[in-house]
């Protein structure tokens, strides 16, 4: 299942829309700037935990750490944590400010 950019939009819009919390709307905002990163590639994510992981660095930013799953059940499947960083304009919208991808390099040390 791939799931596109017009799909985290909207459910960017239905959680904006349901009054959900600012952590839930920084997470969509991230998962929709994830989308625009894969390259049509499938990926999945935890929104709920995205959320609930969310730190306040100041009035304005949100810090959130999770796992994105890219290729879930195929053999190309990969798992890489990463940290997003948004900000909250005056009227409350969410802009992603930085995007970075941890990657996991514990399979190069052991191959070596």
């Amino acid at each position: 299942m791939r799931i596109g950019i017009g799909v985290m939009l909207g459910i960017s819009l239905v959680i904006g829309g349901c009054g959900g919390s600012r952590n839930d709307t920084a997470a969509s905002a991230c998962s929709a700037e994830i989308g625009k990163r894969m390259n049509g590639r499938s990926f999945t994510l935890d929104l709920k935990d995205m959320a609930e992981h969310a730190k306040t660095e100041a009035t304005d930013t949100v810090l959130l750490k999770s796992t994105v799953v890219m290729d879930k059940g195929l053999p190309s499947e990969d798992k890489q944590s990463f940290e997003c960083r948004v900000r909250f304009d005056a009227s409350g919208n969410a802009n992603v400010l930085y995007l970075q991808f941890n990657f996991n390099n514990a399979d190069l040390r052991n191959a070596q």
